[in-house]
């Protein structure tokens, strides 16, 4: 082979290579980017759950506040803050919380006393709730890292 056909054939090589690579790296950016796409549907599905959690989540702390400050509140806004904490504890914030709220929520029922008087719908509207929000999880397809799983 004479050097200009080796010079010939070297630039071939180095253009189909050149090619190649060139392909791998825009799949490879594809891929990518398609990832990157489904983490944010993800996020984006999560976005109704996680807005309703942030928004229990406020109403029993504000709840849990009044009850841990009675001094400075009137007989019937603590009422009204014991009424929406055990609204919140039983039900809808059950269908919302993560395990470290939920744990959280039960110290603080505790010290108000709340599960001294049990009534048999109790148990059941927590479960109830519980399995709502696994099935909205399973069904909107969010990641229970995100919201929270059930407690088997």
């Amino acid at each position: 082979m004479t050097r200009p056909e080796i010079f010939k054939s070297l630039g071939n090589f180095i253009t189909t290579m050149s090619i190649i690579v060139g392909i791998v790296i825009s799949v490879l950016n594809f891929k990518e980017a398609k990832k990157a796409e489904a983490e944010s549907r993800k996020i984006e599905a999560a976005k109704p759950f996680l807005e309703l959690r942030q928004k229990l989540y406020f109403e029993a702390l504000n709840s849990a506040a009044v009850l841990a400050s009675k001094n400075f509140h009137t007989e019937e806004e603590i009422n009204e803050a014991k009424k929406r904490f055990a609204e919140l504890y039983w039900g809808e914030l059950t269908f919302v919380e993560e395990r470290s709220i939920e744990a959280l929520m039960v110290e603080v029922a505790k010290a108000e006393q709340m599960l001294d008087t049990t009534y048999a719908s109790q148990q059941p509207t927590l479960t109830l709730a519980r399995q709502m929000r696994e099935s909205l999880r399973k069904s909107w397809g969010i990641d229970s890292s995100t919201v929270g799983a059930v407690k088997k």
